[in-house]
């Protein structure tokens, strides 16, 4: 679903210019639930429901003329929000905010 919403935008823009322009879906969503980490791309086989209180991460990809870009992003469930889900969510939202500063021109991949 989230899929065919990406796709469907992707080929609205820029659909008037005369050379084609490479873009679209770069990778399958993956959607993780939980204790798992990230990258589960579910079947459409797959059975989970989500409940109540689960922490949703989505990593989305896409391309346009040959770049690729990834967002991600985490969703709670309706309910009451635990103590424990603020605490993961707030250290992410933190190891992000402190990775970004590192990175920088002129840094050295090893040095990330």
């Amino acid at each position: 679903m989230v899929e065919s919403f990406v796709k469907k935008q992707a080929v609205s823009m820029y659909k008037n210019v005369k050379k084609k322009i490479e873009r679209g879906i770069a990778f399958l969503t993956c959607i993780s639930v939980n204790n798992i980490a990230c990258h589960y791309s579910p079947l459409t086989s797959d059975e989970t429901v989500l409940e109540e209180n689960d922490v949703v991460k989505m990593v989305i990809g896409v391309s346009y003329r040959w770049f690729y870009c990834g967002c991600c992003t985490h969703v709670l469930q309706e309910g009451p929000v635990t103590e424990r889900a603020v605490d993961v969510i707030t250290a992410a939202n933190t190891t992000v905010e402190v990775s970004l500063r590192v990175v920088r021109p002129g840094k050295k991949m090893r040095e990330i």
